[in-house]
């Protein structure tokens, strides 16, 4: 196909452009890059620290949460919470049942493994319960679980709902979350950030695409009209390419007398701010610091980032809080019903340690602080018993209250209650 003339000697030859096919939110997530650090830091951020068990001294507790993976088990479920809306996580047990059958902790002897699949593996059944005054009518008793791509054999297992753990996704209203039929089914926390991130994506190779023509060559050749006219393309292709390969910073540029040469610089002025208010974007969009997601130094006078971490950790001990506990107490009742485990816990309780911990610094600042505190009080209640407006033995009696300088309160207690026994 033979194209216009001055496109054709001006041009050249162009490779058709190939349209971009439409990805899935899995597809991009698997790219990696950003696609994946917007669903990936969160998720690995909140289990990064390790959690504690209040209660578990013997580290009974403890260790078998190593030995099932659980940390790695509840990253990754909060990974596909984000990227799918919802997670679920299989109990593979030795209780003397299958996987549909209900899990037995009477008879639980050992919990063998744990799986996680993320919200488009799992589907309900037609197996519901239907007891009208159980909280759980009209829910799904059974799962399918589909563990390879659709059409291999075997790629699919049924399994019941007490031995599946679900880690929902964002909330969704009820009526919407009913469409997919999973009780615990939420939004996917990236569906407008992957938008926002190829909308990034795209302002970098405009940005890139203005940097190449910061310097635009403009060769004005005389007889062009006329050569094209003649039909020698060729020709004008080939003086073009003779000046371009001649052009460079150490070369002279060789024309025609008659031609004219010359560069045109264009200004790309506030193409920076543009691309990294895209990125302010993708930060409100996912709540993500840009310090964070860009590997950037927090920008503005005395800027520390702390205002933006503080976000940051919100939305972690978020996940924390409303996902990953409600899963962990739960793994933690069904550890403990093991037969396997000798040592029960009479009280316990899950302890997420702080996201951040202070630096030296910052801890000898809050000791000379809580030290000047602690001097104000003692000379104020020196004062008030100076000018006798409270005597020692009151201002003993607070001390002993507040359980300052080692005193010990539960003594304080003991003797005001033999006073008043005395008293009556």
């Amino acid at each position: 196909m033979r194209l216009d003339g001055y496109e054709s000697a001006l041009l050249g030859r162009r490779a058709g452009v190939s349209p971009t096919l439409a990805r899935t939110a899995v597809e991009l997530y698997a790219l990696g890059g950003l696609y994946g650090r917007v669903v990936d830091l969160p998720a690995d951020k909140a289990v990064s620290r390790g959690v504690e068990i209040e209660g578990d001294k013997d580290r009974v507790v403890a260790n078998e949460l190593d030995r099932l993976r659980v940390l790695p088990t509840l990253a990754d479920s909060l990974r596909w919470s984000r990227l799918t809306g919802g997670a679920a996580i299989v109990v593979v047990a030795n209780d003397g049942g299958t996987l549909r059958a209900p899990l037995e902790t009477s008879r639980l002897d050992t919990i063998e493994e744990l799986k996680v699949f993320d919200l488009d593996d799992v589907s309900p059944t037609e197996q519901r319960y239907s007891d009208p005054t159980k909280a759980n009518f009209g829910m799904p008793e059974v799962y399918q679980v589909r563990t390879q791509a659709s059409g291999t054999v075997n790629a699919e297992f049924y399994v019941h709902e007490t031995r599946l753990i679900p880690v929902p996704g964002d909330p969704l209203p009820r009526r919407i979350a009913a469409i997919k039929g999973v009780p615990w089914a939420g939004r996917s926390a990236i569906t407008r950030a992957y938008q926002t991130i190829s909308d990034y994506s795209q302002s970098l190779r405009w940005a890139l695409g203005i940097l190449e023509r910061k310097q635009q060559a403009i060769y004005g050749m005389k007889g062009l009209a006329e050569l094209i006219q003649a039909q020698l393309e060729d020709i004008v292709q080939k003086r073009i390419a003779l000046v371009d390969s001649a052009r460079n910073i150490l070369n002279t540029v060789a024309i025609d007398s008659e031609d004219d040469y010359r560069i045109e610089d264009t200004n790309v002025v506030g193409v920076r701010d543009i691309v990294n208010e895209f990125q302010i974007g993708l930060s409100a969009e996912t709540g993500i610091p840009v310090t964070l997601l860009f590997g950037r130094s927090p920008a503005g006078q005395n800027a520390t980032g702390d205002a933006d971490f503080a976000t940051f950790h919100d939305l972690v001990e978020g996940l924390q809080r409303n996902k990953a506990s409600p899963a962990l107490e739960r793994l933690v009742a069904l550890i403990l019903a093991q037969k396997s485990v000798r040592k029960k816990l009479e009280q316990w309780a899950i302890v997420w340690p702080p996201l951040e911990s202070p630096s030296e610094k910052e801890q000898a600042d809050v000791r000379k602080t809580n030290a000047d505190a602690a001097a104000a009080e003692a000379n104020a209640l020196n004062t008030l018993a100076g000018a006798g407006m409270i005597s020692e033995e009151e201002g003993k009696d607070y001390l002993i209250a507040e359980g300052k300088y080692g005193l010990d309160k539960d003594a304080g207690d003991a003797r005001a209650a033999a006073q008043y026994a005395a008293q009556a």
